[in-house]
């Protein structure tokens, strides 16, 4: 069975890869974990913050694990300083074999955002699909 890691960011964009996954996997055929990075920098946040930015996250990923009701489903709240490295951290650490993500258009200088450049760099143990949504409908 495969694991699949699936990061969102709350934009419409992040929330399309479902369709990406359901078009590549069947549910028997592997488990999705649904994860948010939340800024956790406890020189710029405090306990509560991060507690509490945390406890907001969990409804959104609720939301987005309801979109694949059948398919075993996990969601994780990962807190961190930057949204790359903590992907390919937990990607490592959960034993993930795919990580399904977008990358917005910012441009001809930034043909891919930080993080999924990021990811794309760092994450070579593993598969990935990388959904490109064109300028005008990143949200």
């Amino acid at each position: 069975m495969k694991k699949v890691l699936l990061p969102v960011d709350g934009s419409a964009r992040s929330k399309r890869t479902v369709e990406v996954v359901r078009q590549l996997y069947k549910p028997e055929d592997c488990e999705i974990i649904i994860a948010k990075v939340i800024g956790a920098q406890l020189y710029l946040n405090s306990a509560d913050e991060i507690k509490h930015n945390a406890e907001k996250a969990q409804p959104e990923l609720d939301g987005v694990a309801a979109m694949l009701p059948e398919y075993k489903v996990g969601t994780q709240v990962l807190l961190g300083s930057s949204p790359g490295p903590e992907i390919v951290e937990f990607a490592k650490e959960a034993q993930v074999d795919t990580i399904v993500m977008t990358r917005s258009s910012r441009g001809p200088l930034r043909r891919m955002g930080s993080v999924a450049a990021y990811v794309v760099k760092n994450a070579g143990f593993l598969d990935m699909v990388v959904m490109h949504e064109p300028k005008d409908e990143d949200a």
